[in-house]
Order: C-alpha cells, then sequence, then structure tokens
C-alpha cells in the first residue's frame, strides 16, 4: 500500500522559488502603492511612495532571506508553528525597520509619536501576513489533495500490470520439469522475480533493476519461442544510477514480443539506449507482422497504461512516441535526467 504524502514540510516552499520571490515584491509593492496614493498621505506623494516602496521590500525579502536560512528547522516544525515563526519574523523586522527609517526621514512622517507609527506599521503587516497565511493553509492543503490523487492513480495504473505471460510461463516451467528440473527452477525464479515487480505499486526502481529484469523476462519468452525471438541490446557500459518507475521497459518489451514476435515466424526486438546533457533516451523496435491470420490489431494498453504512469511520475517530463516505418513499430522513451519536484 502506497504511502499518503506527508502533511508536514515546509509551508512556505513556494515562496524561495522564483515565482515566489517574484509575487512577495508585487504584493510589496502594491501595499506601498495603496499606502502611497492614500486620502489621508501628506506631503510628496512619490517621495512617499519610494520611501514605502523601499521599507516594505527589505521587510519583506529580509524575512524571506532569514527564513530560507533557517528553512531545515522549520521543516521539522508543524504548520501553526511555521507560521508563528513567519508572523513574528515579520513583525519584529516591521519593528527595527520602521525606527530606523524613522530616524532617517522623520521630516517626511507625519506623526504625533513614534509609537504611533511602529504601531501603525506592525497593525498593517500583522493583517496582510494572516490573510497570506490563510491562502498558504489553502494552497497547501489543495497541493496536498493533488499529489494523493496523483499517487492513488498512479497506484491504480501500476496495479492495472497484469503480465499476459504468467499462465504461458507456468505451463513452460511445468514442461521444463519433466527434462530439465535446472531450467524450470530458473524459469519459476524469473517469474517471481518478475510478479513482484508487478506488486511494487507506485515504486521506483533502479534502472539496472529494470534491465535484469527485462532480461529474466525475455528468458522466460526464449522457453517458448526458441530460434524465433532474438533481442540484441545496445546499453552504455555502464548504466547510469537512475530511478525509473517499476516495470516502465519491460512492458514495452513484452507488447513487442506479443505483436511482434508471437504473430510471425521470427521476430528481431532491439533495445537502445542514449544519453544527453538533459536527457536518456530508450529505443525498443520490432517488426510489424504482416496483415495475415496470424496478425494482431492494435498494439496493446500497455504502452498507454507506460505514458499515463510516466506523465505522473515525471509531471509530464517524460515522453513515449511510437511510429511505424517499412514494417518496423518503434517506441521511443525519453526521461528527464532530473525529475522535477
Amino acid at each position: 500500500m502506497s504511502k499518503q504524502p506527508n502533511s508536514n514540510g515546509l509551508l512556505i516552499a513556494a515562496l524561495f522559488q522564483s515565482r515566489g520571490v517574484l509575487a512577495t515584491l508585487i504584493v510589496s509593492q502594491v501595499i506601498a502603492i495603496l499606502l502611497a496614493f492614500s486620502p489621508m498621505s501628506l506631503g510628496d506623494v512619490w517621495l512617499r511612495l519610494a520611501i514605502f516602496s523601499c521599507f516594505l521590500h527589505l521587510i519583506f525579502l529580509s524575512s524571506l532571506s532569514l527564513l530560507y536560512l533557517c528553512r531545515a528547522l522549520l521543516t521539522k516544525l508543524s504548520h501553526p508553528k511555521q507560521l508563528f515563526i513567519l508572523i513574528s519574523t515579520l513583525l519584529a523586522l516591521t519593528s527595527v525597520f520602521s525606527w530606523l527609517f524613522l530616524s532617517v526621514f522623520s521630516d517626511v512622517f507625519a506623526m504625533e509619536s513614534r509609537a504611533n507609527f511602529i504601531v501603525s506599521n506592525l497593525l498593517i503587516i500583522f493583517l496582510v501576513t494572516a490573510l497570506f497565511s490563510q491562502f498558504l493553509l489553502i494552497h497547501n492543503q489543495k497541493e496536498q489533495q493533488t499529489k494523493a490523487l496523483a499517487q492513488a492513480e498512479l497506484d491504480a495504473l501500476q496495479a492495472r500490470i497484469r503480465p499476459h505471460f504468467l499462465f504461458n510461463s507456468l505451463n513452460t516451467a511445468a514442461e521444463l520439469t519433466h527434462y530439465d528440473a535446472e531450467a524450470a527452477e530458473q524459469a519459476i525464479l524469473a517469474l517471481a522475480a518478475l510478479s513482484q515487480a508487478a506488486m511494487r505499486s507506485g515504486k521506483a526502481i533502479k534502472l539496472a533493476d529494470e534491465i535484469t529484469l527485462c532480461q529474466q523476462y525475455v528468458a522466460l519468452e526464449r522457453w517458448r519461442y526458441g530460434e524465433r525471438l532474438a533481442l540484441s541490446w545496445k546499453l552504455p557500459d555502464e548504466l547510469p544510477d537512475i530511478d525509473i518507475p517499476c516495470l516502465t521497459i519491460q512492458p514495452i518489451i513484452e507488447n513487442a514480443v506479443f505483436y511482434g514476435v508471437e504473430p510471425a515466424e521470427q521476430g528481431n526486438i532491439s533495445v537502445e539506449m542514449y544519453q544527453s546533457n538533459k536527457a536518456y533516451t530508450f529505443i525498443i523496435t520490432n517488426p510489424v507482422a504482416k496483415q495475415g491470420s496470424h496478425s494482431r490489431a492494435g498494439n496493446g494498453m500497455a504502452l498507454e497504461n507506460i505514458r499515463q504512469r510516466l506523465s505522473l511520475f515525471y509531471h509530464q517530463k517524460a515522453q513515449l512516441t511510437t511510429t511505424v516505418r517499412d514494417e518496423i513499430f518503434r517506441v521511443k522513451l525519453v526521461i528527464p535526467k532530473k525529475r522535477s519536484a
């Protein structure tokens, strides 16, 4: 059973990204404009706008910088405590910068006392922060729901994987027991490994382990098809240490066997892997059976299943495309080197 997304974590993580910083600057600038053009404002409005803009930008950016430095500690705290620290940090820096700006620009602000000026600023910042905290909580709740829905969908898609060769492989193992006990044992062990992989719902697997599963699957099918099944590998000497969704490449090869080898007298399957600066590319080809009594319609549901799981796992950054040319069915799988968070 897959785990539900953790309700803890850094609540204000979005603020530390470029879009979050930009949104903070825009909000602070809007507040500065409202204060500068307020009907109760006195003096040069443009001078007040410049001072308010500098004042608010310093408060928000300083607060973000301080919170960013303490993000490791904040992650360990509950969301209410994180919000308390966020509000406390903003109010503390508001007090400091209010006193500083009042000392430097005392002739610009017509206030009866320093206390009134500082209290007014604290009240404005507190109200803005309280409203912002509510948006943070709503955003976090929707994000958790989205992650939970995506995980549930990924689990459902993964659970639908059913190696259709299961019964054929069991029959092959049963036949092997009569004349080759060691081969029968290897067949059963390979089938057990593939069955275990099929139950790893929503989990990731190392690329090397996925290739091993593919080789075990091909070994199983070779006992059925013999020399009819020929598979060539073109892989790097050292496979990259990356995680991919469990049973990503194996179902593509299974699909190639089912539609390219089984209905034909001879089938040559090729698996190639290439690397670039940003992605890993896999190309799997198999012959297209000629139209006739042995041909099969369609290319199965496996490819669409894989496409959906890749979309969820890599946040729509991976690609799976198919083409048919010169009676060769070609599957191109492109996965990014860096998985989006």
